[in-house]
Parts: structure tokens; sequence; C-alpha cells
């Protein structure tokens, strides 16, 4: 049977109901109670609800204003049972005793229930932090044990200080204390406290004042009894039999289960793993679960004790972080960071400050564990970051300096795809958009959720910056800077923003070199040149250490000392060394010796497997947005393929290609310049693809992402957009020249062009991955196209490159695309048919008049047979005419007469006849002579000049005339590939981990 609920209701309205265990439940205002009411009238242990036989009883635990059940006020240490429907009056909150229903905390749990806006008073020490809600009008502070804030701590005087209401705040005053009050560096006799204000008293002590929420629910789950049971369900959801709500926590993360007397685990496939002793198990595979095993599952550390009792903690809010003896040295063996010792306890605000080259950078990636020490250990609640990193991955929060978001992105747009990628894949859109809604109500964002990040502030973006980390509640949260380049108003928000974080539960590490707001933190760490510890404690203690009046004078101070090595002697001789690092690292009982040795033996850590598919839609999703999101750019992308076709208008006749009014030379240079503007748009279009957003890529790395969903990301819309430019080329080209091509023939024109423009793409992305800033990215550029257009055959011929060049030429993608372009669009097909001009240029000329007339583009068949660009421009009618008739001859002359008498008139007529015969037929022989030489020449030189033509782009593009046009697009598929492949390897050397 179900337990029964607690319905709790304060006097505002708000309710929280808890689910009752088999556990005692004590209620209080007491910070370590399991519900803590603040209020008027209430006592730290104010009263009790036990479990009896059958039922439940309370007991009210000797309070001062008593606990009332149905009106009547109960006896002090006197059980009374509880039935359903009874009505408990504690202070002015009513909790009601309900049967079993569906609680909105599965409890066991904490929680936190007080009037809007109550006071909180956190004092801190190096050792311990708790927190005293303000309840009366006025208070008194001191180590008095009948105080109202009772401290025992040696540096609080008896009656130290006194706490008045003053508005809806309070006001603090000295009462002649030893050690004083202290606001920002400064003695003060009273100070009228703000929300987030930090007060010291002596050296260690600090005193926070913060408002507590109306309703806030801090979980830890009790001890689960496995007793009696075969399966225990661990995970997000309230149908769990061990509810752990965390965003990093799957809704069903984890089964426990009995078999053969043996208690097993088996994660059930979740985002970010399960781990038995710091080992991560594998999805779906039982693991034995032996007595003393630690379970860690995202924040919750759980024992399982040998009376097989689940003893759960969770970790959220509580990880200190110790530095041991870290120290840091490059391949080349520059020393980065100097035997570097420090300890922060949970939510301490810390900010690293030094001048540049101080090793600020590398000390906090030292710490984060993201660019580990080459020496020494990082501790976690004392267990080595380094070599369980992937156990505590999911608590670390990280925003570098530059922002981690896509500016073209509206605010939740920006958050939205974050949570995608961060939170496990079985988180409802509801519950994501609430996690969301979470993360801009606690920056103040939630009026400019709408609002495209690009148009925020710089204050704003680096909210927003900050709400990605939020989104998966972690505890140690880093940042890098992110107060730099702030209006001194926006950094003081920021600063201000940060205590808080860090009063809600947040060991918060800062590197800054604004020092105006350095006493809203904890405790500051001072660098100086080479790596050197020069400091290390509260602020407000730091001026009187370096003898200076301001921050800015201790950069001054430390870098005009030589020798740095002397301010980290001076810092570890001084009682501060020994207050907040040798006695804080005391517990911990590590040894130098040990330190190192677990140093060397550390292992590297792995990040979990997230499922690539869902990865790479979200990204591409993401990447979609961004294009429809930036209006202009969208614009130009999708204009450019139609302004630069339409240049085939200008550039181009339409008659190009025809064999009488064709130009050959500008029919190759189009095929060129076609392939040429393909792959230059393609790699223009993506060259900044990748190293606009390094800083996005290495965060969200650290976090799961992996690196071939990220790229393939990138090339799905480059497909989109190249299958679109592929089709404006072709299509504006099919108009401005005439082309009389097949369907064949088109589709093979589309796919090289596709290929040539995805090619160059891809190439983009290379120069992006290969760039180290966006500005050599266009130099880069540059550089890949080049050998494009002076190795593709088309300028300088293939047989005049060499070696090197041939092999350049092999792995560029303009030489195949534009082979593709000339083989499909056909000009050179007749010739390349022709056996004549397979044949050595020695032979063409020895061939027979039977064989040249078989030739299509040779002697005089290339004017009527041969469809070549421009070759009939050379031809001349001659061609055509048959050869001049030679005249015929004159015939024998007259013979002889017999006698002399026969040579009469007659005779002489016929010999003159005859000789004017002789004399016509030599005129006409000469005139026959001069058109048969004419003929012969223009003829000769007709057909000479075509020829020359042909064998001119034979000889230097014969390659081209009769490609294999499926081989042509395997080799650039295989160039592409390896194009790709060598993204990833480039992409991936700027990974941090």
């Amino acid at each position: 049977m179900a337990s029964p609920i607690l319905e709790l209701q304060a006097a505002d309205g708000t309710t929280q109901q808890i689910q009752l265990g088999s556990d005692r439940l004590v209620i209080g205002t007491d910070p370590q109670n399991h519900v803590i009411l603040v209020g008027e009238g209430i006592s730290r242990h104010h009263a009790a609800i036990l479990p009896s036989d059958g039922g439940y009883t309370i007991a009210d635990l000797g309070s001062v204003s008593g606990t009332v059940v149905n009106g009547v006020k109960l006896r002090p240490r006197t059980p009374a049972v509880l039935k359903e429907g009874d009505r408990i009056q504690i202070g002015n909150f009513q909790i009601i005793f309900s049967p079993a229903a569906v609680a909105t905390t599965a409890l066991p749990g904490t929680v936190v229930m007080g009037a809007p806006s109550t006071p909180i008073l956190q004092v801190a020490t190096p050792q311990w932090l708790q927190e005293f809600p303000l309840l009366k009008d006025e208070l008194i502070l001191g180590r008095d044990p009948q105080a109202d804030i009772a401290i025992d701590y040696h540096f609080v005087s008896f009656h130290h200080a006194k706490l008045v209401r003053s508005g809806e705040h309070y006001k603090i005053t000295d009462l002649g204390s030893k050690n004083g009050l202290h606001w920002r560096g400064a003695t003060v006799s009273e100070h009228l406290l703000s929300p987030g204000d930090v007060l010291h008293i002596g050296e260690s002590l600090r005193l926070t004042y913060l408002l507590m929420p109306a309703t806030q629910v801090v979980e830890h789950t009790r001890p689960l009894q496995l007793r009696d049971r075969q399966t225990i369900r661990i995970g997000r959801d309230p149908a769990n039999d061990m509810v752990l709500d965390h965003p990093v926590v799957s809704r069903f993360h984890a089964r426990l289960y009995l078999e053969d007397g043996q208690w097993h685990i088996m994660d059930l496939e979740s985002a970010n793993g399960t781990y038995v002793n710091n080992r991560r198990l594998d999805p779906r595979k039982p693991y034995p679960l032996p007595t003393g095993a630690l379970i860690r599952i995202g924040p919750y550390s759980s024992v399982f004790t040998p009376d097989e009792t689940i003893v759960p903690h969770n970790d959220s809010g509580n990880l200190r972080l110790d530095a041991i003896h870290l120290s840091k040295t490059t391949p080349k063996g520059a020393k980065l960071l100097q035997d570097i010792s420090l300890s922060i306890l949970p939510r301490e605000f810390v900010a690293i400050v030094g001048g540049s080259g101080a090793g600020k950078s590398t000390l906090l990636d030292a710490l984060n564990g993201f660019r580990p020490a080459t020496g020494g250990t990082v501790l976690v609640n004392g267990y080595d970051l380094y070599r369980y990193f992937g156990t505590y991955r999911t608590q670390i929060g990280y925003v570098p300096q530059d922002d981690i978001i896509h500016s073209e992105l509206t605010v939740t747009q920006a958050l939205d795809y974050a949570a995608r990628l961060r939170l496990p894949a079985d988180f409802t859109e509801k519950e994501r958009q609430e996690q969301v809604r979470r993360v801009l109500s606690e920056l103040e964002l939630t009026a400019r959720r709408h609002v495209l990040v690009k148009q925020l502030s710089g204050g704003q973006r680096k909210r927003v910056s900050i709400g990605v980390e939020l989104l998966t509640r972690p505890s140690l949260f880093f940042l890098d800077e992110a107060t730099s380049g702030l209006d001194p108003g926006t950094e003081t928000q920021m600063m201000r923003l940060l205590r808080q974080l860090a009063d809600q539960g947040r060991t918060i590490l800062l590197i800054t070199h604004a020092t105006k707001n350095v006493m809203l933190c904890d405790l500051v760490v001072f660098l100086a040149r080479g790596g050197h510890l020069a400091y290390f404690g509260p602020p407000d203690q730091a001026l009187s250490y370096f003898d200076v009046q301001d921050f800015d004078e201790i950069y001054l101070k430390i870098d005009s000392e030589p020798n740095p090595e002397l301010w980290q002697q001076r810092y570890r001789q001084s009682h501060l060394y020994q207050t907040y690092v040798a006695d804080r690292q005391r517990p911990l009982n590590i040894d130098t010796a040990a330190t190192r040795q677990v140093q060397q033996q550390r292992q590297v850590p792995t990040v979990p497997q997230v499922a690539p598919w869902r990865q790479w839609w979200i990204l591409t999703q993401r990447n979609l947005a961004i294009v429809r999101q930036d209006k202009a750019a969208l614009i130009l992308m999708l204009s450019l393929a139609p302004l630069l076709g339409a240049l085939d208008f200008v550039l181009w006749k339409p008659t190009i290609l025809d064999p009488e009014q064709g130009d050959a030379g500008q029919a190759f240079t189009m095929a060129f310049v076609t392939v040429l503007i393909a792959v230059m748009v393609g790699s223009l279009a993506t060259m900044r693809e990748i190293v606009k957003e390094v800083e996005i890529y290495r965060r969200e790395r650290m976090v799961g992402l992996g690196l071939w969903p990220y790229i393939l990301s990138k090339l799905a819309p480059a497909a989109v957009l190249a299958l679109y430019q592929a089709a404006v080329f072709l299509g504006i080209k099919v108009m401005a020249v005439r082309m009389s091509l097949g369907w064949g023939a088109i589709a093979g024109l589309y796919l090289t062009l596709f290929l040539a423009t995805f090619g160059g793409m891809v190439m983009g992305l290379l120069v992006s991955a290969l760039s180290p800033t966006q500005t050599v990215a266009p130099l880069l550029t540059i550089l890949f196209l080049v050998p494009q257009i002076t190795f593709a055959g088309a300028i300088i011929p293939l047989k005049d490159l060499g070696v090197v060049g041939n092999f350049l030429s092999d792995v560029t993608l303009t030489r195949w695309s534009y082979a593709n372009v000339v083989s499909l669009m056909g000009f050179g097909r007749d010739v390349a048919a022709d056996h004549c001009w397979q044949q050595p240029k020695a032979q063409r000329e020895k061939l027979s008049a039977a064989v040249l007339e078989t030739c299509p583009c040779f002697d005089d068949n290339l004017f009527s047979r041969c469809n070549f660009p421009g070759v009939r421009k050379e031809y001349h009618p001659a061609v055509d005419e048959p050869e001049p008739p030679q005249p015929p001859e004159p015939g024998d002359a007259p013979g002889l007469p017999n006698s002399i008498v026969d040579f009469d008139q007659a005779y002489r007529d016929r010999v003159e006849a005859y000789n004017q015969k002789v004399k016509d037929y030599q005129a006409a022989m000469d005139r026959w002579q001069d058109q048969f030489a004419e003929w012969k020449e223009n003829r000769g030189r007709a057909i000479a000049s075509g020829e020359a033509l042909i064998d001119r782009f034979w000889s230097l593009q014969r390659q081209t005339f009769t490609a294999n046009v499926l081989v042509n697009n395997l080799r650039l598929g295989g160039i592409i590939a390896v194009m790709l492949g060598l993204v990833g390897w480039f992409q991936k050397r700027k990974d941090i981990l």
C-alpha cells in the first residue's frame, strides 16, 4: 500500500506535497531538518512525524509556540496518532495529513518553505556553512549560546553585533566587538544590508545576507531498504522506486535486481551513464553489486551497505575543490603553473586575478579538468577529478571568454537547442521548455526571451551563455573573464548574479581583470608571472597583505618584483596559507609523493556515448534555424547563384557551341569558368562555418557532442544549397547557350555541377577547420582556390605540368568537373570518335583518300560532318567546288603534204588554225593553272585551318573530349571524402580534451 502524504500550505497560498516514508520526519527552522519551515513562532526542531504500527504519529519537540492538531495543542514530546484529514498547525503553516496520492515531491527529501522573500543570514567559515532565517525585528549575533544567531567561532565576540529590521531589510550594528565588522575591506560600525551583501568578521568568517524564495525543494533521498524486494528502478520519473529529480538523470536510468541471492545493477541506456566505484557501466549489461559499492548517477552518490540498503547522497551544491601541488609544463619545457595548492569549499565564489601571462586560464582549465595539469592532483569531494572526469563531467559548468551561443538565434532558441543537446533524450518538450523557463527566470531574461542574441547587450549575452550551463544545474561553475568588456554598471550586475548563483548552491571560479566588485567574492587568487601563487584568501585582507590602498595597485606591486617566486614563498609563510590551504587540506591526508604518483597514473577522461543520429538532427535543425533567422545572409545566399549565373547572358553568345558561329576557345573557357564558379561559390559559403563557432564547438564537445554528428550537420544545409545552386547554374546555362543535349547529358551536367559546388563547400569546411581565426579563413581559401585554377588542365595543359603538377591536378575538383562538362556538352565528341585523329600526326598525313572519306572530322568532311564549335568559320566554297576542268588539248598538228604542190592556201589555213588553237590552249592552260592554284590553295587553306583548329584543342584537351563521367564523378566523391576526413582530423585537434 502506498504511503500517505503531507500537504503543506503557507500563508500566501503556496502548497507543497510530501510523500511519507518509513523514517522519522523532523520539522523546524534548522537547516538539517527534513522539512524546513521559516516563519514566526517556529522552533529549530519544532515537531516530528514518526511511523508506528500501521500508521503515523506526530510529536511536538518542546517548541516555543507549540504544535496544534485539529485545533488541539499537543503536549510536548507526547506522540499523537494521525488520522486521515488531520490538520496540523505549526506557526502560520497548515499541514494536512492525507491518504496516498501522487505527491509533487517524492520524499524522502528536504522541503524548505517560508514567507515570500524571507531574509537569511548565511554564516560561513573555512570549515562549515550555516543559514539562519531572520524572523524577529531584532536579533543578537555572537558566541553566546543564547544568542539568536549563535556562532561558536574564535573571531566572534560574546555579543558581537545586533540586527534590527529597517523597512524590508535589516541593519547590522557592531556592539563593540574585538574583531569588528568589515564591508568591502573597510571596518564599519553599522551597515544597511541589501540582498547579496557580504561582511567579514576577522580573517575567515563570512556573513552573507540573502532573500530565500517562497518555496524551495532541496532533494536528498533517504536510505532505501532492498529487503523483500526483487527489483528496484532508479530515475527521474516519479514511477521509479528511487526518484532522482535532476536534469542529467534519465527518466528510467538504472535498475537493480536480485538474482541467485546476488544484487545486480544495469544501466538502462541512460544519457549520462551509471557509475559503480567510478567505472561507467556498459548499457544493458548486468554488473554484480558488491557490498560497499559506490553508485553514482548524475550528482547522486549512493552506497550499497551490507544490510542491503542503498544510502544515497545528493552532491548538488555540496562540491568542494582541492588543488594539490599543481604544475603545468609545456612540451617545450616552459612552466606555466608552479606548485599551486588551493582549497575551495562548497558555495564559495572565488576570483582568479593576475596580469597577462600569469597563467589564469591555465589554472582554471587545470582545475576544471579540460586541460589537465602535468603534475599534482585536483580533487572533487576527495576524488581525483582527472581520473574520474566522466563521473563529474555533468556537474561542471564552463563559460569561456567568448560567447557560447549563436547570435542569429533568439534567447529561447539558443537555450532550447542547448537543452536538446545536453538533456537526456527522454525529456518531453514540455519538460524541456520548463527547464528553459526556469533558467530565463533565474537570470531575469524572461522579458528578452524572443529577442535575437545579437540584439542583446554585452551583459545579457553573457547571461545567456551562463544560462546554457545552468540547464543541467552544475555544482562547479568556471567562468573565463565573464565580465570582460562590460561597462561598470553591467559588470556590477554580473558579479551580483554570480554571487547569487553561488549562494544558491554552486562553487564558482571566475577569471577577471576587474577588481571593483571583487569584494563580492569569498576568496581571491592572485597569480604572479609564470604561474606563481601570490595570494589566496579573503579579498578584504588582500589590501593589508600587499600593503596597498586599492586592488589595482596589487597588479603593479606583483609585476614590479623581478623574481615572482618570492611572492609564492612569502604566501606559504603567511597565516593565510595555513588557514585557507593547509588547515583545509589537512583532513584529506594526502602526501606529496602519493599525489604525484597518482597524477602519473591518471586516466584520460572519456566522453559518454550519445546517440549520434539525434545529435546530428538537432544540430542540423539549429543550423537551418540560424540560416532562416539571418534574413540578409539567406537572401544573399539564395540570390548569389542567379546573379552569377546571369553572367552567362553577358559573357557567352548563344551560338558559342555552333560549328558555324561558335568559338572553340570560348567554349572550353565557358566550361572551365562554369565549374570554377561552382567551386568558388561553394568554398566561400562555408569558409567561416566552423571557425566562427569554435568556442561553441569546444564547449559542446565537453558535454558529449560527437565530432562527426557536428561535421555532418554542416553538410546537410550545404547539400541542400548545392542542389539549389547547381540547378540554377544549369538552368541559366541552358537558357543562355544553345545546346542540343538529351536528358541523360543534362542529368550528368547537374550531378557534376552539384559535386563541384558541394566539393567546394567541403573544401570551405576544411579551410574553416584548419583556420585558427576567422580573419585567416579568406587567405587560406585563396590558397586552396589557386590550385583549382592552375592545375585544372584548362589553362596550362596537363602534359606541361610535370610530375608534381599532375599529382596536384589529380586532387583538384576542377580537373574532373571540367572534363565532365566538356564531355557532356559534346562539342568534342565527333573529333574523339574520328579514327583519323587517333593516329599520330605523321600517319594522318599518309592516309589514303578512301580512309579519309570515312573520317567525319578530317579533310573536307570536317565542314559537313563534324560538330565542333566554330570549325565552319574556316570554310571556303572551294571545299565543295569541283576541281576546275583542264582545257582540251588542241590536237595533232596538220600533217605535211605529199608534194610541194599540196602546200596550198588551204594547208596554210589549216596550219594557221591549228596554231591559233595552240595559242588558245596555252592561254586556257594559263587561266586553268591560275584557277586550279587558287582552288587548291583556298581548299587546302580551309581544310588546314579547320584541322589546325581541331588539332590545337585535340593536342591540349583531348582528355576532356570523351571523359568517363561516371569514373570522374567517383573521383570527385573520393576527393570530397578525403577532404571530409581532413576536416575531422583538423577539427579533432581543436578539442580541449
